[in-house]
C-alpha cells in the first residue's frame, strides 16, 4: 500500500513524455533540451527494464510494471504524433499502428476531391512534397542531435515515411484516375519523388535506392498500360470527330484556306500530328520507356487517321461524282487535300528525325489520281473524237483538251510545288495513254490517209508537249531522275507511234527494230495491231512479220 501510487506516477510520467515527444517536431526547434530529457527518462527506464530482466532470470523476481519498454512506444508514438502534426492534425489513438496513421496524416492533406477542383491531384501532391521536405529537414537537422545514435532516428523516420506514402498511393491508384491524373501520378513517382524536389533536395539528400522503390514495377507497369490505352481512347474519339468534320468542311461553297505562298490547305492533319507530338513531350518527361510506347501508339493512330482520310476522301469523290453540282469547289478542296498529305509527309520525316518513325506518299498520290480523275472526266468526251472521221478535218478535239487542261493548270497553281510536279507529270501520262489508246481503237481506215494522219498526230503531240512543258518550268522544283525520264519518254511514245504509221513499207522492219529498242515493253499483239492499223498489211501478215521480228 506504502508503494501504492508508484505505477499511478509512473503511467502520468509516461504521458507527459508522449506529450513531449508527440509535439517534438515544434519543441525541437524552440526547446530542444526538453526533447533530451525526454530521451534521458526513456532511456533510463530501458537500463531499469535491462537491470530487472536480468536479476529476474537469477532470482526469478520481476517487479510491478517491469520491463516498461518506454523506448519501443516512445519512438513509434514519437513518428505517429510528428506526423499527426506535419500532415493531418487529426487526433488519432495513442498507439494506433504505425502505417495506418502515416497514411491518416497524409490524407489529411487531401483538401480537394476531383469533383471540387481537377487539379485535385497535382495540389495533394505538392502539399505532401513540401510537407515531407519540411518534416525530413527538421528531423534531419534538429532531431537527430536529440537522439542517440543508436536509435537511428533518421533512417527511421525515413523508412517509415517511405511506407506510409507507397501505401497511400497505391490507395489513390485502387480509387481509380482519369485523364491527366495518371501523368501527374507516374511523374510524381517517377521524376519527383526521387528527383531534386524531395528526396535528392539540397536539405535532405538521400540516396533513393537506399528506400527502394514507392511503387512496385507491376503497379508502375499497370499505370502504364491505362495511360496508353487513355490516350488511345482519346485519340479514336478526336480522329472520328475531325474526319467527319473535314468532310463537311469540303463542301461547303467557299474555297479552302490558303498560306502566304497561294498553297490551299485544311488544319487536321496538322493537329493530328501536333496532339502525337504533345503527347510525346509529356510522355518523356516522365521515362523513355513511356515515351517509346506513345510513339508507338502515335504512329499507330497516325496510320488509322490516314485509313480514316483515304475513306473520307473516296466517299468525297464518289458523291460527286454521282452529282457534280453539289460540291462547287470541288477541285479547290482536292488540291487542299493533296497539299495535306504531302504536309503529312513532311511532318513524319521530321518525327522520323527525331523518333525514328516512318512515313508514306501513297495517300497524297491517290488524292492526286482522284484530283485528275475530275480533269479526265471533262476531257474523255474529247478523246473518244480522237482518230475519227470528224477529227481528220478538225483540231477542236486536241484544241479542247489543251485549253481544259490549261484551266485546271490555273487552279492546281495552288498545289505545293512538289505536289503540283507530280500532277502534271501524271496528267502527261494519262494524256498519252488516252491517246495512244484511240490510236489502237481503229476508228477509221488509213490506208489512203496514213502519211495525213501521221503527221496530224505528231502534230497534236507536239502542242500537248508544248502545253505541259511551260507549266513544270513554271514551278522549278527538283524531281526525281528517273520519274522524269519515265515521263519523257511517255510524250514521246505519241510520236513514235506516228512515224511506224507514217514510215514507207520498205523500211517498216527497221522502223519496228528502233520502236522495240525505245519501248522494250511492247507486247506482240500490240505491234500486230500498230501493223494492221497501217492499212497495207492484212492481219495475218502484220502478225507473221512481227514475229519474224521477235523470233
Amino acid at each position: 500500500a506504502y508503494f501504492s501510487g508508484v505505477q499511478q506516477l509512473s503511467e502520468q510520467l509516461g504521458k507527459q513524455l508522449w506529450l513531449l515527444l508527440g509535439r517534438s517536431l515544434n519543441t525541437v526547434r524552440k526547446e530542444p533540451q526538453v526533447i533530451v530529457t525526454a530521451v534521458r527518462i526513456i532511456e533510463r527506464e530501458e537500463r531499469a527494464d535491462a537491470y530487472a530482466v536480468q536479476r529476474q532470470k537469477q532470482s526469478g523476481f520481476l517487479p510491478p510494471g517491469r520491463p516498461k519498454k518506454w523506448k519501443g512506444d516512445s519512438f513509434c508514438q514519437y513518428i505517429q504524433s510528428a506526423l499527426r502534426y506535419l500532415l493531418s492534425k487529426f487526433t488519432a489513438r495513442a498507439l494506433e499502428v504505425l502505417s495506418d496513421a502515416v497514411v491518416e496524416r497524409i490524407e489529411g492533406n487531401q483538401f480537394e476531391e476531383r469533383g471540387d477542383n481537377k487539379m485535385w491531384l497535382v495540389r495533394h501532391l505538392e502539399v505532401t512534397r513540401m510537407l515531407i521536405i519540411e518534416d525530413l529537414r527538421v528531423v534531419k537537422t534538429l532531431c537527430a542531435p536529440c537522439f542517440p545514435p543508436h536509435w537511428d532516428i533518421v533512417n527511421q523516420f525515413f523508412q517509415k515515411y517511405h511506407m506510409s506514402i507507397s501505401k497511400h498511393l497505391e490507395e489513390v491508384i485502387a480509387a481509380g484516375l482519369i485523364g491527366n491524373e495518371f501523368v501527374t501520378l507516374l511523374s510524381w513517382v517517377l521524376q519527383t519523388y526521387p528527383g531534386p524536389e524531395l528526396l535528392r533536395h539540397v536539405d535532405i539528400n538521400i540516396e533513393p535506392s537506399s528506400l527502394g522503390p514507392i511503387l512496385s514495377d507491376d503497379t508502375i507497369e499497370k499505370l502504364f498500360q491505362a495511360y496508353i490505352s487513355n490516350m488511345a481512347s482519346n485519340y479514336n474519339d478526336w480522329m472520328q470527330k475531325t474526319v467527319d468534320a473535314e468532310a463537311r468542311d469540303w463542301r461547303r461553297p467557299v474555297v479552302p484556306e490558303s498560306d502566304g505562298d497561294g498553297h490551299y490547305h485544311t488544319e487536321s492533319i496538322v493537329i493530328i500530328f501536333q496532339m502525337v507530338e504533345q503527347n510525346l513531350s509529356v510522355s518523356r518527361t516522365i521515362s523513355d520507356g513511356l515515351m517509346t510506347r506513345a510513339l508507338i501508339l502515335g504512329l499507330e493512330q497516325i496510320t488509322q487517321y490516314g485509313e480514316m482520310y483515304r475513306e473520307a476522301i473516296n466517299l468525297f469523290k464518289n458523291k460527286h461524282f454521282e452529282d457534280r453540282s453539289q460540291v462547287p469547289y470541288f477541285t479547290h478542296y482536292m488540291i487542299a487535300i493533296i497539299n495535306n498529305c504531302l504536309h503529312a509527309m513532311e511532318l513524319a520525316q521530321e518525327m522520323k528525325t527525331r523518333n525514328g518513325s516512318r512515313c508514306d506518299q501513297s495517300g497524297s498520290n491517290e488524292a492526286a489520281g482522284i484530283l485528275l480523275d475530275e480533269a479526265f472526266l471533262d476531257l474523255e468526251p474529247h478523246f473518244q473524237d480522237l482518230l475519227t472521221r470528224k477529227w481528220v478535218v478538225s483540231t477542236v478535239p486536241v484544241d479542247t483538251i489543251c485549253a481544259t487542261l490549261e484551266d485546271y493548270f490555273q487552279d492546281y497553281m495552288h498545289l505545293k510545288p512538289r505536289n503540283f510536279e507530280y500532277v502534271i507529270r501524271q496528267a502527261e501520262i494519262c494524256i498519252t495513254r488516252k491517246y495512244i489508246s484511240s490510236i489502237f481503237q481503229k476508228k477509221l481506215s488509213l490506208k489512203e490517209e496514213r502519211r495525213e494522219v501521221a503527221e496530224k498526230i505528231i502534230q497534236e503531240a507536239g502542242q500537248i508537249e508544248a502545253l505541259l512543258a511551260p507549266a513544270l518550268l513554271s514551278r522549278n522544283s527538283p524531281s526525281d531522275a528517273s520519274n522524269s525520264k519515265a515521263t519523257e519518254d511517255a510524250s514521246k511514245a505519241i510520236s513514235a507511234l506516228a512515224e511506224v504509221i507514217k514510215c514507207d513499207s520498205e523500211i517498216i522492219t527497221l522502223e519496228l527494230i528502233n520502236f522495240i529498242k525505245k519501248y522494250p515493253d511492247v507486247s506482240q499483239d500490240q505491234l500486230t495491231y500498230l501493223l494492221s492499223l497501217r492499212g497495207d498489211f492484212g492481219r495475218l501478215e502484220a502478225r507473221q512479220r512481227v514475229t519474224d521480228l521477235l523470233s
